[in-house]
């Protein structure tokens, strides 16, 4: 079964393909759950668990897999791992000239990501895009948008149902300055961290050298989410969990929650 990853990985190497799906890739790899190969001698005592660095043309390398199944298959014996999210995989390598090997074996997104590239996507990630709550936001209709940034966002969006009421993307400003925001409907309070850091990750990615998008985070009644409703293209999460339910948090960005390690 084709993975979302598989899917990112297999457009980078289609006829035409270029940084756009390279970007959409990083954005993907990102928000995915993605199992770490640990070095089975951290484990004793008290120390912390230390990734498994295996040497690639002379440079470390870590493994990770999108699936146990491959992680299985790859090492053929239920090698220790840690579960996390793609981003806290990205901020961990960041800076030490550490290359990461990604579903290496038979899948269709098997690779290698450089040290540069892992360094580039840290970069991208580094800072949230939200804007300041005070702020006035001249809301208009958005223009110039791709359908290619459309698709980006329904995706994202559509997996925050427990988190994300609804969202709308507007035009922000006129003229030259003229710029985009995504105006996002919390369930609750709570989950603002976790769906900003998200959101922001495909508008850095979509963006290249500035954000495709702010973002702007509402509560039901507030006049902005009213403006956005008319003039802005709206975005619905597919399935949408009962409000009483816990609210998910992406793996490895809870800090009462640690990666899960196995």
């Amino acid at each position: 079964m084709m993975t979302p990853l598989d899917h990112a990985w297999t457009a980078t190497e289609a006829p035409g393909a270029g940084d756009a799906e390279m970007a959409k890739y990083y954005d993907v790899f990102a928000a995915a759950e993605l199992h770490l190969l640990i070095d089975a001698a951290s484990l004793s005592g008290t120390g912390t668990p230390q990734p498994q660095l295996f040497p690639v043309d002379d440079i470390d390398t870590a493994l990770v897999f999108d699936t146990e199944d491959r992680l299985a298959a790859f090492t053929e014996d239920g090698a220790a791992h840690l579960t996390l999210s793609g981003r806290a995989v990205i901020a961990m390598f960041a800076g030490r000239n550490v290359q990461v090997g990604v579903n290496l074996g038979d899948a269709p997104s098997a690779t290698i990501l450089p040290a540069a590239a892992l360094d580039w996507a840290a970069a991208a990630l580094r800072q949230p895009i939200e804007a300041e709550e005070g702020s006035e936001m001249a809301l208009t209709v958005p223009r110039m948008i791709t359908p290619d940034l459309i698709s980006r966002i329904d995706t994202k969006i559509s997996g925050m149902g427990a988190s994300v009421g609804e969202a709308w993307l507007c035009g922000l400003g006129s003229g030259r300055t003229a710029s985009l925001i995504l105006c996002v409907a919390l369930r609750a309070e709570e989950a603002e961290q976790s769906v900003v850091a998200a959101l922001a990750e495909t508008a850095r990615f979509a963006g290249g050298e500035k954000a495709a998008f702010d973002i702007a985070v509402t509560m039901g009644g507030d006049a902005r989410l009213e403006l956005a409703r008319k003039v802005g293209i709206g975005f619905e999460p597919a399935n949408p969990a009962e409000i009483s339910r816990a609210q998910p948090v992406a793996p490895g960005m809870d800090n009462s929650k640690p990666p899960r390690l196995r």
